[in-house]
């Protein structure tokens, strides 16, 4: 057993690195593919949004998203741990334009105006539609709105049917307004929605509208809207400041909030880079502490306005700018307490995310992002990119604060992952974490807790003792993902600990194919594979038990064991499709019907069946041999890890095998035909063929795992060049590599 306990150790010593590989930021948030961390425990290594939405929807008691529908656990390949899967698909990219929106017409960046972001109704394209069809506006214009709208960025992100769908049912409310000027008003909106034009264009086309009266109100509102989108912030804010004025409500109104929005796009005119990147020293602090003025005039003049709530978030937005930490743990406490589902609280975290933990300058006092922070710095012990170490005095230094606010568990598990992931010491941990008692272990402090617990035990080789702890766990209520990687951990626990047959009990709690799958695929011996080939609780697992038994048969030399195994395949039924993109198995086990027809022209092959017949009765056989890497290279088959594995899900994959014996690969078999002076020309020739393009024409080794120099590549070059110099396989290869 030493050597699966010393591979054992390999394993969790790698685990915190193995996760870190995906950093913050690596890739789209709601990538389904996306390799950032993102378990259901506080860990370093995790998103800092994913660690910041545990703790607030524990706080909450908020559930958060699962896949939906629900994986069948017996058939799916999801993986439960991407960042997609923990945030959901409401985890939208960090520069989202107030989450669902405001009522604005002109929202074109309030990626923090959360609170407000409940007043905005998205309008579908037919409701676009039906609206302009009241306003005899021409038919081409008409249509054109039923098309797909192209993504806007920036100021013009607002300028889009959701916003158009406002104003002209505006227009179709106001009985001061002429047909006529509701249809060129309407027009002239159109236009600017297209973004072709030009401030002459759109004087021309509304220059038939009176110059007083809500006609002259809205005309002026729209050559301003358009001065705001096209940058020309001084023109847009002389005129909404004479529009405050205005006899008709929603301009007046409207005119009030797009002051806020256009002192906050001038303050940052100049802090933005040639690639829209932000530097906050740059920024106009006092035209931004204008925006703050402006937004408490509105709220004392609309205290119950239209935009209320979407002007109260933008005061995050200013302090953000003004870089006043102090006042946005404020707002940001203020925002949560505030949230009531899901999904304001998934875009509140990644707001910020993106707005204060990622900025090493915001040194913040709440305890919530301080405990998040901190798990960053534990990455390393050297910390985290700008970010600093966390030092033993630093974790004393910031135990008061979660003290004052009642967040002593903050401050045991920081103690408590400090000393688990820099100081390592693991009897430590386990003398401050016993075993849970309780029966609901959903909290995620009490959750996370728990697994550093299992992880001690596991880091000083206690594999019997962390196996029941993981057991136990599992009995406990949990959340669906908390589950899932409770299931992981007993299955990693039993793979490194050379038990991987007990995962596959008739009684097992691990019971999702995505982790069982590792198993079978890299750890699993051959009697396991056989077992579950025969009775494995779905079709799914059992194609990939056949096609990984068969796969390895053929690679150990095991030819009687595969001609008897490949029977199995008519017991097996076609797979049903699952809403599950991942399960790609349904073919997996034709590709042993190879029939030797796609072997290279010259060089003739018999059917995979055949070959290894030959094989069976005379291992040594040339022509077998060189058939047999024929397969595997024609057909490409091997026992791969898929993405998953190779990510998120890597330290299962990478567990220790029971399956006995050497692994035979191509370039193996090719070098046993060289080798055989009694082999026929032929195939002696076509074996040195082959072996030499093994190395092309990266000349790196393709064909097996081998380090074959090039002195030796050289050889067999001129081997082929000169003793089989009038054959096919000689006049065809003119490099060696």
């Amino acid at each position: 057993m030493k050597w699966t306990i010393l591979l054992a150790s390999v394993w969790v010593l790698a685990l915190p690195l193995t996760s870190q590989a995906s950093s913050d930021g690596l890739c789209g948030f709601s990538d389904d593919e996306c390799g950032v961390s993102a378990l259901p425990y506080l860990q370093p290594a995790n998103d800092t949004r994913v660690n910041l939405l545990l703790l607030l929807a524990s706080q909450k008691d908020l559930t958060l998203p699962v896949p939906q529908p629900i994986p069948v656990e017996s058939r799916s390949m999801v993986n439960p741990f991407t960042a997609y899967r923990v945030m959901g698909l409401s985890a939208l990219d960090s520069d989202q334009p107030g989450g669902a929106g405001s009522t604005s017409e002109e929202d074109e960046d309030a990626a923090l105006a959360v609170d407000g972001n409940a007043d905005r109704r998205a309008v579908p394209l037919p409701e676009v539609y039906r609206l302009a069809s009241q306003l005899n506006l021409p038919t081409d214009i008409l249509e054109s709105l039923r098309q797909p709208q192209s993504q806007r960025e920036g100021r013009q992100i607002s300028n889009d049917t959701d916003s158009v769908s406002l104003f002209l049912q505006q227009l179709i409310d106001d009985s001061a307004l002429s047909a006529p000027q509701r249809t060129t008003l309407a027009q002239t909106r159109l236009v600017m929605m297209s973004g072709v034009y030009d401030h002459e264009q759109l004087s021309q086309m509304l220059s038939s509208l009176p110059n007083d009266g809500p006609a002259a109100d809205f005309k002026h509102y729209l050559l301003n809207a358009a001065a705001f989108y096209h940058g020309d912030f001084d023109r847009a804010s002389q005129g909404f400041e004479a529009l405050k004025a205005s006899s008709q409500p929603w301009v007046a109104e409207t005119a009030s909030y797009m002051l806020i929005r256009l002192a906050i796009n001038k303050s940052v005119v100049n802090a933005l880079d040639e690639y829209n990147m932000f530097d906050m020293a740059k920024a106009d602090r006092v035209t931004a502490a204008l925006a703050l003025t402006r937004i408490n005039d509105y709220l004392k003049q609309y205290p119950k306005g239209a935009y209320a709530s979407s002007a109260a978030g933008l005061v995050r937005r200013v302090n953000w700018i003004l870089g006043d930490a102090a006042a946005l743990d404020l707002n940001f406490q203020q925002a949560f307490n505030a949230i009531d589902n899901v999904n304001q609280l998934q875009i509140l975290a990644d707001e910020v995310d993106n707005k204060l933990l990622e900025n090493p300058a915001f040194l913040v006092g709440n305890a919530t992002l301080m405990l998040v922070q901190d798990l960053k710095r534990l990455r390393s012990d050297k910390g985290w990119n700008a970010f600093g170490p966390l030092s033993g005095q630093d974790v004393a230094d910031q135990l008061s604060l979660f003290d004052q606010v009642g967040r002593q568990d903050y401050s045991a598990y920081l103690q408590l992952a400090r000393q688990f992931y820099i100081d390592k010491d693991y009897p430590a941990v386990l003398s401050a974490v016993t075993a849970y008692k309780g029966k609901d272990l959903s909290n995620v402090i009490d959750f996370s807790q728990q697994v550093l617990r299992g992880q001690a035990m596991e880091k000083q080789q206690a594999f019997s003792d962390a196996e029941q702890h993981w057991r136990h766990l599992l009995t406990l209520k949990t959340s669906y993902t908390q589950q899932q990687y409770l299931q992981y951990a007993l299955a990693l626990n039993l793979a490194y600990s050379g038990h991987p047959e007990k995962i596959f009990a008739k009684d097992s709690p691990v019971t999702n194919l995505r982790f069982r799958s590792s198993v079978l695929k890299f750890s699993a011996n051959a009697q396991v594979l056989r077992q579950q080939s025969q009775s494995g609780p779905s079709a799914e697992e059992r194609t990939i038990a056949l096609h990984t038994l068969l796969t390895k048969e053929l690679t150990h030399g095991l030819f009687s064991d595969f001609l008897q195994d490949a029977e199995l395949r008519a017991s097996i039924p076609a797979q049903s499709k699952t809403d599950d993109d991942n399960n790609s198995n349904d073919d997996a086990l034709t590709v042993f019907n190879w029939d030797g027809s796609t072997t290279e022209s010259g060089y003739q092959c018999p059917a995979l069946e055949a070959t290894v017949q030959t094989l069976q009765t005379n291992p040594n056989d040339a022509r077998a041999m060189n058939c047999l890497g024929e397969f595997f290279l024609r057909t490409d088959n091997d026992v791969y890890q898929d993405w998953d594995e190779l990510y998120t899900l890597s330290a299962l994959a990478s567990a220790p095998t029971t399956f006995e014996g050497k692994t035979w690969s191509r370039l193996d078999g090719y070098m046993a035909v060289i080798n055989d002076a009694k082999a026929p020309a032929e195939d002696r020739s076509y074996a040195l063929y082959r072996a030499i393009n093994c190395y092309a024409p990266s000349g790196n080794n393709d064909c097996g795992t081998q380090q074959i120099s090039k002195a030796q590549r050289k050889a067999w070059f001129r081997q082929l060049k000169s003793d089989y110099k009038g054959s096919q396989w000689a006049k065809q290869l003119n490099y060696y590599w």
